[in-house]
């Protein structure tokens, strides 16, 4: 801790740049400056890793400097002078040893508010600061690794004027909902489960100490795969419509979801309402602070409304008959990858298990590795999946269950966020029945992304080559302006340029990914295909996507933890 003689030294320093220190600790309920605020780095590894995405409050998005270079920086804009009490970093595996968290008054002269040396990554987390300044930067002086800074949150807090205060939803009044304690990870003595109906309700009476805006804080859990939106009024007005509380993975996975709302002096009465069939999320609590605040023990939310940015990992050919107690062995490197991105979920397109993919093999391979993000998956079948002694498939189907089969077929889809998601069972994709689904399905959808997955690739530049199985269903996604396909069935990783199914180069077109580097043996590139922009074969890893309401891109991430290769970042159409 600095004593009296070194905060009077620093005093005098920031007076002379214009930053104030303020003579008391922060309150306790601090509120949170910097989300969204304006942004600014020294450099940036790709569009993918934008400095906003350090500011945006989603776990899942990142900043990320150029690899290799000391010093880099980050600044945040908080608008005006103010005092900050706390500053939390979240760094993602390419941290800083070393920084200085600086402040300034004109984002041209700066003072140091707080050094770190020594930091091992993870959550930095300096509380206790008593400066006053408009913009804060954090400046990276010593990389922990050989690659660049990267931060998945950047966060400044500072005293707030309302203190923040927790009503728990078992406490409040329910209608069409009721109180459970059959899941793990709540607070209080239990949380409120919502009937699967529309038009249930929790509501609270809740005090705010002067008129104003606030925010109210929502702690949900949602093991579907499905938005659950719930509207909210304030006093009988509407504050918000359509809220979105996106799957969170499981039901004992919590997360937030925030809502700025207008209270009056005094008693308010807060209620959130079930607008879809299938009811409300899991609702722990009720979190009300001053405006902007998140809350005392908030969470970034992956949210599935306006601005949702989430990642997800994708692979196919996965699993070959052996375990991480072989060195040579693939699909546990890979499955270690999945982990360090702790993504939304998990997509496999197909040939999740070699070779004939029984129950057992599933069981005693796959399950020993990509098996731990079952809950969070959404696979697809392929071909290897049909050679199952005891009848097609009869493997996949009875390990996955109706993880595979959540619509009662080979073939379904689901939504997060502004994304459509469908997935397609190749082996049978030129039958009548699934091509009308599929069909039917993207005219229903009111998304405005589509990305679609399945085995076996239309265009390919490997050993299998170009699968005419697949050309009915591309031709309904590119006439449905659908945006991504992805694919395995070749064991190599291939990207090629927006195209039309006849292979002709298209602004419009889908954009197609061939990932099948999960685990099984590699093959070789033969015959490249137009509009193949980037091969790899040899390389074993996972298909890290990035998606927002109106973009997608992604990286390859080899089991040695480098990035191989780097999309473009694209705009639904």
């Amino acid at each position: 801790m600095p004593t009296k003689r070194h905060l009077a030294a620093l005093a005098a320093v920031l007076l002379a740049s214009s930053i104030a220190i303020v003579a008391q600790q922060a309150d306790a309920a601090d509120i949170l400056l910097s989300r969204n605020k304006p942004v600014t780095a020294s450099s940036v590894e790709s569009s993918a890793y934008a400095a906003q995405f350090a500011v945006d409050g989603d776990a899942a998005s990142r900043w990320a400097s150029v690899e290799g270079s000391d010093p880099q920086w980050i600044r945040v804009d908080l608008g005006s002078a103010v005092p900050i009490s706390r500053i939390r970093l979240v760094w993602e595996a390419a941290y800083a040893s070393a920084y200085r968290l600086e402040g300034s008054a004109d984002a041209s002269t700066w003072t140091t508010i707080k050094s770190a040396s020594g930091e091992n990554g993870g959550t930095d987390d300096h509380s206790g600061l008593t400066a006053t300044t408009r913009y804060v930067r954090v400046y990276g002086t010593q990389r922990g690794t050989a690659y660049g800074y990267s931060l998945f949150e950047f966060e400044v807090y500072g005293p707030g004027g309302q203190s923040a205060t927790d009503y728990q939803a078992e406490d409040a009044s329910l209608a069409q909902a009721a109180v459970a304690t059959n899941h793990t990870g709540f607070t209080g003595t239990g949380f409120v489960d919502y009937v699967n109906v529309a038009g249930g309700w929790i509501q609270w009476t809740i005090t705010a100490t002067s008129a104003g805006p606030a925010t109210l804080t929502v702690r949900y859990a949602n093991g579907t795969t499905a938005n659950r939106p719930l509207d909210v009024t304030v006093n009988g007005a509407a504050a918000a419509t359509g809220v979105a509380f996106a799957p969170t993975a499981t039901w004992d996975t919590w997360a937030t979801q925030t809502i700025q709302v207008t209270l009056v002096a005094g008693s308010n009465t807060v209620r959130a309402t079930a607008t879809a069939s299938t009811g409300g999320p899991n609702v722990d609590r009720l979190t009300v602070g001053a405006a902007g605040s998140p809350g005392p023990t908030s969470s970034p939310s992956p949210t599935g409304g306006t601005g949702t940015q989430f990642t997800v990992a994708a692979a196919g050919d996965i699993a070959e008959q052996c375990t991480a107690s072989t060195s040579s062995c693939q699909h546990p490197k890979t499955a270690a990858l999945v982990t360090a991105m702790n993504p939304a979920f998990v997509i496999t397109m197909g040939d999740n298990q070699y070779d004939d993919a029984r129950l057992s093999d599933f069981q005693n391979y796959f399950d020993k590795s990509w098996g731990a993000f079952k809950a969070k998956m959404h696979p697809a079948p392929g071909n290897h999946e049909t050679y199952d002694p005891a009848g097609s498939m009869a493997g996949y189907k009875s390990y996955f269950g109706s993880i595979a089969y959540p619509q009662g077929k080979s073939y379904y889809s689901y939504d997060y966020g502004n994304w459509h998601f469908l997935v397609l069972d190749s082996n049978t994709l030129t039958d009548s029945a699934q091509l009308t689904w599929l069909q039917n399905d993207l005219a229903g959808t009111t998304k405005g992304c589509v990305a679609a997955y399945w085995h076996h690739p239309l265009f390919s530049s490997g050993d299998h080559g170009n699968d005419p199985v697949s050309r009915q269903a591309w031709q309904l996604l590119y006439a449905a302006h659908a945006d991504l396909v992805l694919n395995g069935h070749d064991h190599h990783y291939e990207r090629f340029g927006p195209q039309s199914p006849t292979a002709a180069a298209d602004p419009n077109g889908l954009v197609e990914v061939l990932g099948g580097m999960g685990g099984a043996s590699p093959y070789d590139i033969v015959n490249v295909q137009p509009n193949s922009q980037k091969r790899l074969s040899g390389t074993f890893g996972v298909l890290k996507l990035s998606f927002t309401d109106t973009t997608f891109s992604w990286q390859l991430i080899g089991t040695d933890g480098t990035v191989k290769d780097t999309s473009p970042t694209y705009t639904c159409h």
